[in-house]
Parts: C-alpha cells; sequence; structure tokens
C-alpha cells in the first residue's frame, strides 16, 4: 500500500476521538501529495487534544514518518496505550 493510502487509512482510524474538521483537511492534505504535513499536523493535534494512538497506530505512524524521511520529533513525542 502507497503512503499515501495507508496515511488516509490511519487519518480516518482517528475519526470520533479527533474533531471532524482536523481528519477531512489532514485527509485533503495527503490526497493532494502533502503526506508529511498531514501527519506532522495529525501527530500535533493528537498530543493537544490528549488522544493516545493504540500501539498499531503507533507503529503505523513510526513507520510512515521513516518512509517520508521525517525526523523522528515529528512523532517521538505520543504515547501509546497499554491496551
Amino acid at each position: 500500500m502507497e503512503v499515501e493510502k495507508q496515511l488516509i487509512k490511519l487519518i480516518g482510524d482517528f475519526t470520533g476521538r479527533l474533531p471532524e474538521e482536523y481528519i477531512g483537511e489532514y485527509i485533503s492534505l495527503a490526497k493532494h501529495n502533502e503526506c508529511a504535513v498531514a501527519l506532522e499536523n495529525l501527530c500535533t493535534q493528537l498530543y493537544e487534544h490528549d488522544v493516545v494512538p493504540a500501539p498499531g497506530e503507533l507503529i503505523t505512524i513510526r513507520e510512515l514518518a521513516e518512509e517520508m524521511n521525517l525526523e523522528e520529533d515529528t512523532w517521538h513525542f505520543l504515547r501509546h496505550s497499554n491496551s
């Protein structure tokens, strides 16, 4: 699965946990070849809204960031849940 599709799925997985306008905005960014911006913004808003990604979501975030050659500080501040 290409980065864009993986990212869009990941963003969609946070529906109901982040405000809907963010979800739509980040999906739009990803669809318009702004995947790095979408992922950075997603991570920031997850932190700001105290949304704790599930372990699998955190792995996906890390893998996408690495694939896009983003710095670790893009996502490393996120905590994962123990559930």
